[in-house]
C-alpha cells in the first residue's frame, strides 16, 4: 500500500465519522450509562477482607539473620499458601464458622499471595459483604494459625495484620465498566457505521463510479428529472 492509497484509506475513516457522528455519541452514551447502571445497581457486589501472616523459618528467634535464613522463610510461604489453600481446611473454615457457602465455593473466595517476594503472605476472602468477608476471615486464620503449628514443627507463623475490610467493593469496578462501555458503544456503533457505507454501492456522484466500478467518468449529462436530497442528479 503506498502514501496516497494510506490517505484515502484514513479520509474514508474520518468521513465516516463525521457523518455518523451523531448516532455514535448517542450509542457510545447509551452504552456508558447502561455500563455505569449495571455496575452500580444490577451486578452484585463483592467485598474483600484481608489478613497478612509473617512467616519464620525457625522457632527460635535469632538477632543474627542470613541470607539461607532469609530464602527459607520465603519457601516456606510458598509452602504456607499450598497447606492453607487445602480442602481440609477450607472445610474446616465451613463447620466452624457456620456459613452456607459450599467448600468449593468458599475455596474460590479465598486466595493467597507473597507480599513482593518477602516473607509476608497476604491472606484475603471474599464475600457479598465486608462483614461477612472479615468474619469468616477471623476463622480462617485462626484456623491458618492452629495448622501451621500443627504441619509444620521448624517454623513460626505471627499475624502481623489483623482482619479488616475497606468497605468498598471490589467488584464492579464501576470506572472500569464506563471505560469499557465507552470503547464498546463507539467501537460497535463505528463498525456498523462502517460496514453500512462499505456495501453501499449506490452511485452518489460520479466519483462513485470510479471508487466501486472502476469504471472512468469521461463526461456528465445532468438530467432535470431527477433530484438526490433537493440537488440535481446525473445519468
Amino acid at each position: 500500500m503506498n502514501g496516497a492509497e494510506l490517505t484515502v484509506d484514513i479520509k474514508t475513516l474520518l468521513r465516516i465519522l463525521r457523518k455518523y457522528a451523531a448516532v455514535i455519541t448517542v450509542v457510545t452514551i447509551t452504552a456508558v450509562f447502561t455500563a455505569f447502571a449495571a455496575a452500580e445497581f444490577i451486578l452484585p457486589k463483592k467485598y474483600s477482607a484481608v489478613a497478612k501472616f509473617y512467616i519464620e523459618n525457625s522457632r527460635i528467634q535469632s538477632e543474627i539473620v542470613n541470607v539461607q535464613d532469609i530464602n527459607a522463610a520465603r519457601n516456606m510461604v510458598n509452602t504456607c499458601a499450598e497447606l492453607f489453600t487445602t480442602r481440609d481446611i477450607t472445610q474446616r473454615l465451613k463447620t466452624e464458622s457456620g456459613v452456607l457457602y459450599s467448600v468449593n465455593e468458599l475455596m474460590n473466595m479465598i486466595s493467597m499471595g507473597t507480599s513482593n517476594n518477602t516473607e509476608f503472605l497476604r491472606v484475603s476472602i471474599t464475600a457479598d459483604s465486608p462483614k461477612a468477608a472479615v468474619y469468616m476471615l477471623e476463622f480462617f486464620v485462626d484456623i491458618c494459625i492452629e495448622e501451621f503449628d500443627k504441619t509444620i514443627e521448624s517454623g513460626r507463623i505471627t499475624l502481623v495484620d489483623s482482619p479488616y475490610s475497606t468497605g468498598n467493593p471490589i467488584f464492579p469496578d464501576t470506572l472500569m465498566f464506563c471505560v469499557m462501555g465507552f470503547f464498546a458503544g463507539f467501537l460497535l456503533s463505528y463498525l456498523i457505521a462502517f460496514i453500512k457505507e462499505i456495501l453501499d454501492i449506490k452511485v452518489k456522484a460520479e466519483d462513485d463510479l470510479f471508487k466501486i466500478y472502476d469504471i472512468p467518468v469521461f463526461a456528465e449529462v445532468m438530467c432535470f428529472d431527477i433530484k438526490v436530497k433537493g440537488d440535481f442528479g446525473y445519468e
